[in-house]
């Protein structure tokens, strides 16, 4: 078995999936096949020839969906030589399932397969292997993907145990770590001066009541804009990730100033309340004694 990966189509944390084009390459032996055992000859057959040979029933264990490529015609290709050696040869994309963890999003690191396994002939029947090692797997160097860098890909391949017997399942691992350059320009650095914003508030004078209002409403509500675009991006998952408490801890900055302005209004207006109100009584009795009359208050 040999892959080359021709591309990335897109990588969904919504869905946990993500979509590539792959060329898939099957190699077996097929003695009845064989024309001139003597001779290194080889005939390039088209893929329809495949409905008349043996072929292996490989399928893709995670796959969610996918189409064989027939532009301008179907992607398929049997290549025989003269000693019954069978190459079979296909183009396709697919969209594989990917269970991500992101607890650390954005700074997290995400391992995606591609797993090849035939679907009714078990260990017995058929033993699946990567034809070359590591070198089955080719293309993967020049891949360039939006929001990830392929730092590493492994190929393994373990036996599954079914109710139906055991098989051999081949996995090609994909480690893709995501770039954080969109966040830092998208959410980190905004958020940041959402926050130097809100803190304008503490040079404005406390008796413009309308402008400190005004700005750490707009600042409040700008970081709840800002959180509500981030969550559209990923799914309702329960647990906690980086990219939350990041953003909480900015929202409750920005709260607390506004805070802040209504604990001085309603520090400043009380002491000053309290300071007309002894000054109404001083008076009062200043005027009682020199009129030495009480005076009353109506109210």
């Amino acid at each position: 078995m040999e892959l080359q990966v021709a591309s990335f189509e897109a990588i969904s944390e919504v869905n946990m999936d993500y979509t590539l084009t792959l060329y898939l390459r099957q190699y077996w032996q097929d003695d009845r096949l064989a024309f001139a055992p003597d001779a290194n000859v080889q005939i390039t057959l088209s893929g329809d020839f495949a409905n008349q040979i043996w072929v292996p029933d490989t399928f893709l264990a995670n796959d969610k969906h996918s189409f064989l490529h027939d532009v301008t015609e179907k992607n398929k290709m049997v290549r025989l030589s003269g000693d019954g050696s069978v190459e079979y040869g296909m183009r396709f994309t697919t969209t594989l399932a990917c269970m991500m963890d992101l607890h650390y999003y954005p700074l997290d690191t995400q391992n995606c397969t591609v797993e090849i396994e035939s679907y009714g002939y078990t260990t017995n029947d058929v033993d699946m292997s990567w034809k070359n090692g590591q070198a089955s797997i080719t293309g993967v160097q020049g891949i360039e993907i939006p929001q990830f860098t392929i730092t590493n890909h492994t190929i393994y391949n373990i036996t599954v145990s079914l109710a139906t017997g055991a098989y051999q399942r081949l996995f090609l691992k994909f480690t893709l770590k995501r770039n954080i350059g969109y966040f830092v320009f998208q959410t980190y650095l905004p958020c940041i001066l959402i926050v130097m914003l809100s803190w304008v508030s503490f040079w404005i004078n406390h008796e413009a009541t309308s402008a400190r209002v005004a700005l750490g409403i707009t600042t409040v509500l700008t970081m709840t804009t800002i959180s509500t675009g981030v969550r559209s991006n990923l799914p309702r998952i329960s647990y906690v990730k980086a990219i939350d408490i990041y953003l909480v801890k900015c929202f409750v900055f920005v709260f607390a100033a506004l805070l802040e302005y209504a604990l001085v209004n309603y520090t400043y207006w009380g002491a000053r309340a309290k300071k007309k109100a002894k000054k109404y009584k001083q008076e009062i009795n200043v005027a009682e004694i020199r009129t030495n009359r009480p005076i009353y208050s109506v109210s």
